[in-house]
């Protein structure tokens, strides 16, 4: 089977294409993020060849970039809302993983850049 999520920025949404067993068959899941989860997805996959991610970076990027506040209570929580929608589409639950007190990892094996025009 032929598994492909997708991450279509400009639209802020999250794309599951699955190839059945023909080459008749092929479903698909969508789900939305909303603005602050696209940017830390952004931010967190643009950084993803980091064995760290660190917590104040990542905030300085996602919330205080558009003067908006920031804490590390916000982080998680976006954290955890935006790992429920990746298992939704598809994604292990490891796909993004804690490094208690530091950060986040990205599981690097599972990315991949297409720029499409």
């Amino acid at each position: 089977m032929d598994d492909d999520i997708q991450f279509d920025i400009a639209n802020r949404r999250l794309l599951h294409y699955s190839g059945g067993a023909t080459e008749h068959i092929l479903s698909f899941k969508v789900i939305s993020l909303n603005e602050i989860q696209t940017r830390l997805l952004i931010y967190l996959l643009a950084n993803s060849q980091d064995a760290v991610i660190y917590k104040n970076d990542i905030m300085k990027s996602v919330w205080e970039e558009i003067n908006l506040s920031s804490s590390s209570q916000r982080l998680w929580h976006a954290i955890n809302e935006l790992r429920k929608k990746l298992i939704s589409i598809g994604l292990s639950d490891d796909f993004i993983a804690n490094i208690h007190g530091v950060g986040y990892s990205i599981d690097n094996n599972r990315v991949s850049s297409l720029f499409i025009k």
